[in-house]
């Protein structure tokens, strides 16, 4: 449970200690936090061995996960895989996090205090990396807050002001952590209204506001338009559950309050105009859906692949032949991108096991019987909905951090609840015999 803390707390600030305290030292902390999982995962292997809950082992997850790993450990001795070393970071980048599936809901068994474990992420962790984030954009884009871990790298920015990077080595990662800031004060404010829970009331409307407020000045759009995408599902099932009046006039009084500070402060409203702007005037504006949908498809082509780790930037720098890919092999999307390592039946698991976790995600805020259930499903299905296409899991490292973190607290709730389902139907199954 501590190594897997310290886990997460590296991957909030390793990319703070390596751009700004130890730049000299970037490559020790980059791996840092895959040597803490792997520690942690050593322990948690010795004590309880590499096992799914029973609930899930009855489900097409371990076929999926298993058949996944298979494809990615023959991927790794690709022929065309021209080092060693290269297909291991392939295995690392598919599989490493995957592991967060099995302890997580280990780990959460022994979680005797939720409500504080709430808090303190939210208070202690979200909101101060919002703040910074929020102070870096109110700087000059050549202020030495705003450089990212590559040394001379030019800071990205719109109309003047820089694409905020937050903590983490670059915009990608604070992106992915924006999405996680916002489902959490999602999951918090709705999961306090419905269940009635006073303390979450108090705590979720600031902490979505204020992610709100960030969020548009990273400049990513995925990030933005991604929660209202899935915010609809979320509210479906929250309506679902009853307390419909007091959800609507939640969201109102929301709505009213935000929608006023939104307009009459300057504070609150110049990462928005600055993020309108990057949507008017960006040059993919007109290709980046079509690119999302068609790059999987171009790349159908491609029956073989060219291995695991082949596409990834450091390839090229553990590769003594240069470019490991062809000319002509273009990428961008991330299942566009799984095609060209794994191949075309290593992207299709690829893709139907990132679509079970999404269901699963979805299945479980069904099953929640409590506010802790609710914050942990919601804010994993939000998650999942926006890492089903657009946002990256493999190729970027804090993205698949934050995904296996948050489906593994939602499977445990799935399987909790579908643990419970099953004793409960089997007691009726003996009631009625031996009636």
């Amino acid at each position: 449970m501590y190594l897997l803390c310290g886990f997460a707390i590296l991957i909030i600030v390793q990319g703070a200690l390596r751009k700004w305290v130890f730049p000299g030292l970037s490559t020790p902390l980059y791996i840092a936090k895959d040597l803490v999982l792997l520690g942690g995962f050593g322990l948690f292997f010795d004590q309880y061995g590499f096992r799914l809950a029973s609930a899930a082992k009855r489900t097409y997850l371990p076929v999926l996960w298993g058949g996944l790993a298979i494809i990615v450990c023959v991927q790794a001795f690709n022929l065309r895989v021209p080092s060693p070393a290269v297909g291991l970071l392939g295995v690392r980048n598919y599989l490493l996090y995957s592991v967060l599936l099995v302890m997580v809901p280990m780990a959460l068994q022994y979680v005797h205090r939720p409500r504080r474990l709430v808090t303190v992420t939210g208070v202690f962790v979200v909101v101060p990396v919002l703040l910074l984030g929020f102070y870096q954009y109110t700087m000059p884009v050549d202020h030495w807050i705003n450089q990212y871990v590559a040394v001379g790298a030019p800071v990205a920015k719109v109309e003047g002001d820089p694409r905020i990077t937050g903590t983490f080595s670059y915009i990608g990662g604070m992106g992915t952590f924006l999405v996680f800031a916002l489902a959490l004060g999602t999951a918090v404010f709705v999961a306090g209204i419905q269940r009635g829970d006073r303390w979450y009331q108090v705590l979720g409307p600031p902490l979505l506001a204020l992610a709100l407020i960030v969020a548009p000045m990273n400049g990513s759009r995925s990030v933005v338009f991604g929660l209202f995408l899935a915010l609809p599902f979320v509210l479906y099932r929250a309506f679902q559950k009853g307390r419909r009046t007091s959800l609507v006039l939640g969201i109102c009084v929301l709505l009213l309050v935000g929608g006023y500070v939104g307009t009459q402060t300057r504070w609150a409203t110049q990462g928005w105009r600055a993020f309108v702007e990057r949507v008017e005037t960006a040059g993919d504006q007109d290709t980046r859906v079509e690119a999302m949908l068609w790059d999987p498809v171009e790349k159908v082509h491609i029956l073989l692949g060219y291995g695991a780790g082949s596409t990834h930037p450091g390839a090229t720098a553990l590769s003594s032949e240069g470019r490991v890919y062809p000319d002509g092999v273009e990428y961008e999307e991330e299942l566009g991108r799984v095609i060209v390592e794994l191949g075309l039946i290593g992207g299709i698991v690829f893709f139907i096991l990132k679509l079970w976790v999404l269901w699963m995600t979805w299945s479980a805020m069904q099953r929640a019987q409590n506010s802790w259930e609710d914050i942990l499903c919601m804010t994993a299905f939000i998650v999942a909905a926006l890492h089903l296409i657009v946002e990256k899991i493999v190729f970027n490292h804090i993205g698949g951090s934050i995904y296996w973190l948050c489906v593994g607290a939602a499977l445990w709730v799935w399987c909790r609840r579908d643990k419970r389902s099953t004793e409960t139907d089997s007691a009726r199954v003996a009631s009625r015999g031996a009636a």
